[in-house]
């Protein structure tokens, strides 16, 4: 390439516009084989002679902001900048001289406005029509150079986005909520977010890596865990959403919702497990509160009586929480009288009912709130005079009133004697929460009992009566009838009849107005037992005494039938009672086994002393009861009355008397008996007044 100071490619000679049309003219080889070819370049290219463009493609015009018909037979020192073309000059004349010289070099280009543009220009020597020319193919290193930039913001602008969001995806891992792990193949945590360690209880990740399940659960829970990424290592396949109870090493029980899935390497390759667990204990115990006052309200009606209920109750409560040691207790405000129907311990034992004291669950009872006290509280409230140490103390200790249209009629109570962990906050949230539904459903429960009861009591008042006018109508009246017929057949054969017959008539006049009598007395006795108007005065009695005063009573039958009474009892024992029933209670005891016993028999009257009572046994060699008529004699709605061994007629009232007597005076009444072999009647009296 020269350079020809006289040639101005901005006035160009009508030679060179000749020049220009003689080429197009004559067909300008290399222009016009390659015109097509050398348009779509992407590059800018010219071809040079003589220092002046004789070609030049559309983007090198463009380029330096000429038109096409402009820049032909330009002088290319015009576009060159002045610090570079020397460098040209002296690169051109090298390559005439056929010296070696860098093809491609860099330098910068001035636009027609003046801009100057830095470019990377190719050279080469072509030949056409025995013409040398110099080609010179021009990248604009401006726009490498602007693409680069755009291409590194565009780059730069990528990372940031890929940093942004790695911050993003670290910073939801850090504080989601729920915890988040990754595990080796061999069930190890290598990485997790804060929420894991906060649920482990741990302050650093160093604490949790290389860690397994079994570090912090309970061996059931972590062998489950384990099985089930060995099943994601083995198949590739995901876990979702699984419901899982967690038992952790120290006995407290949360409830999770957990994701696994398999963790790959850049090879896809199953490196281990990724897991997320949501913590739903508080959901989870929502939906067992609610199925508990389900099962609460259910119970009601399906169990049998109070004491099932209780029982029920208790179940229900260790689905809840720990319950190894609950009871119930029940508060009749009227007596001041606590008890405890239903009372599970593993250290102390059911307590007798007793009036209100100072025990903690006096102090329930009394606040009227739900208490957690703890020995330190337990301590404080001994001092300041509200309690009182009943039974074993306790590490943690739970109770909650049971309330019913705002009055307290009981409470529910659970204890742990040695781990003062196991209730808290939440556990008296819950208790409290189904003490209204516990306290409603024991409420009508106690209610449907009482009405059974009455309905029972009822039963057998209505039966009692029935029986009561049963023995005026018959038993009364038969009697009375025999009386009025023998009084009448002496008075009109008074004068017939020698001593002998008289004497006889009037020995059966006088023992059939005795049997009358005695039936008129046991009717009057019972009916003041039924309308309450008998007043019960116990003092000490000397069961000795009454039994000689009953016997002397009934000597003219043990006279008549030949019997032994032998009185073996203590002269020197003496019980709690009073003297009329119990003159009553001997006196039909006596009289039943009289009888029932055989001509010659015998009966004994006999005593077994206990620490507060007397069991005392009227037995006779009689003939003796049926078994399946023993369960008869106490019952006043069933008809069991039989003739004596000498036909004596019986009332039927005179055993269920005594059970009503016996019944006032705290003891108890039973019957042994064998046909033909006779019968004892076994009943207790206190020996003071207790």
């Amino acid at each position: 390439m020269s350079t020809n100071p006289e040639i101005n490619p901005l006035s160009q000679s009508s030679e060179e516009i000749t020049l220009k049309d003689k080429n197009q003219k004559e067909g300008f080889s290399f222009y016009s084989k390659y015109n097509t070819l050398l348009q779509i370049i992407p590059d800018g290219l010219v071809l040079i002679s003589d220092s002046c463009i004789r070609y030049s493609n559309g983007i090198f015009a463009n380029m330096m902001e000429y038109r096409l018909d402009e820049i032909i037979n330009l002088n290319i020192n015009i576009l060159i900048a002045p610090n570079y073309q020397k460098l040209v000059l002296e690169r051109y004349e090298k390559r005439l001289k056929g010296e070696l010289v860098p093809p491609q070099y860099e330098i910068e280009l001035v636009t027609k406005t003046g801009k100057i543009i830095p470019v990377l220009i190719n050279t080469g020597l072509v030949y056409s029509d025995n013409e040398k020319l110099e080609f010179v193919l021009i990248k604009n290193l401006s726009e490498i150079v602007s693409k680069n930039i755009e291409l590194k913001k565009r780059a730069n602008e990528f990372e940031n986005k890929l940093e942004a969001e790695r911050k993003l995806l670290q910073y939801f891992i850090e504080y989601l909520p729920d915890s988040i792990y990754f595990k080796d193949k061999s069930s190890r945590f290598i990485k997790a977010n804060k929420a894991t360690l906060a649920k482990m209880g741990l302050k650093t990740f160093d604490e949790l890596i290389g860690k397994t399940d079994k570090d912090f659960f309970d061996t059931y829970h972590a062998e489950q865990a384990k099985k089930d990424e060995e099943e994601i290592i083995r198949t590739g396949k995901s876990i979702l959403n699984k419901v899982e109870k967690e038992t952790w090493n120290n006995g407290n029980i949360t409830w999770a919702s957990t994701t696994k899935i398999p963790l790959r390497d850049d090879d896809n390759n199953i490196i281990g497990t990724f897991g997320i667990t949501r913590d739903i204990t508080e959901l989870k115990k929502a939906e067992e509160i609610k199925n508990a006052l389900l099962k609460i309200s259910t119970a009601v009606t399906t169990v049998p009586d109070t004491q099932n209920l209780f029982s029920t109750i208790h179940q229900i409560i260790m689905d809840l929480m720990k319950a190894d040691n609950f009871y119930i207790a029940m508060y009749n405000e009227e007596t001041n009288i606590v008890s405890f129907p239903y009372f599970v311990d593993q250290v102390d034992q059911a307590p007798a009912d007793r009036k209100a004291g100072r025990g903690l669950t006096e102090y329930v009872l009394r606040t009227g709130k739900a208490q957690l006290i703890d020995g330190e509280t337990d301590l404080k409230l001994r001092a300041m005079g509200e309690t009182s140490l009943i039974g074993e103390p306790t590490q943690i200790w739970l109770g909650v009133p049971l309330v019913v249209q705002g009055k307290t009629i009981g409470a529910i109570v659970v204890q742990d004697y040695t781990d003062a962990t196991t209730y808290a906050e939440s556990e008296k949230q819950i208790l409290t929460y189904v003490s209204e539904q516990i306290a409603l459903a024991i409420d009508k429960k106690y209610r449907e009992q009482k009405i059974i009861q009455y309905s029972e009591e009822l039963k057998e008042s209505n039966a009692t009566k029935d029986k009561f006018f049963s023995i005026i109508a018959h038993d009364l009246k038969s009697p009375l009838n025999g009386l009025l017929g023998l009084s009448r057949m002496i008075w009109e054969e008074y004068d017939s009849m020698d001593d002998d017959e008289l004497r006889s008539s009037l020995e059966i006049l006088k023992n059939s107005t005795e049997n009358v009598y005695k039936l008129i007395e046991n009717l009057l006795d019972w009916s003041r037992f039924q309308t309450g108007k008998i007043k019960f005065q116990p003092s000490f009695q000397n069961m000795f005494t009454i039994v000689e005063d009953i016997r002397m009573l009934l000597n003219q039958n043990i006279i008549i039938k030949e019997i032994v009474v032998r009185n073996k009892l203590n002269p020197s024992t003496f019980i709690w009672g009073d003297t009329n029933m119990l003159h009553s209670l001997m006196q039909n005891l006596l009289s039943n086994a009289i009888k029932f016993t055989n001509k010659g028999g015998i009966i004994e009257i006999t005593e077994q002393s206990f620490e507060n009572k007397i069991e005392f046994t009227v037995a006779d060699n009689g003939v003796g009861i049926e078994q399946k008529d023993l369960e008869k004699l106490f019952k006043l709605d069933v008809s069991f009355s039989t003739t004596g061994t000498m036909n004596e007629r019986g009332t039927g009232l005179g055993l269920a008397l005594c059970k009503e007597i016996i019944g006032m005076h705290g003891g108890s009444i039973s019957v042994q008996s064998k046909i033909n072999a006779g019968t004892k009647i076994i009943f207790t009296l206190n020996k003071q007044n207790s």
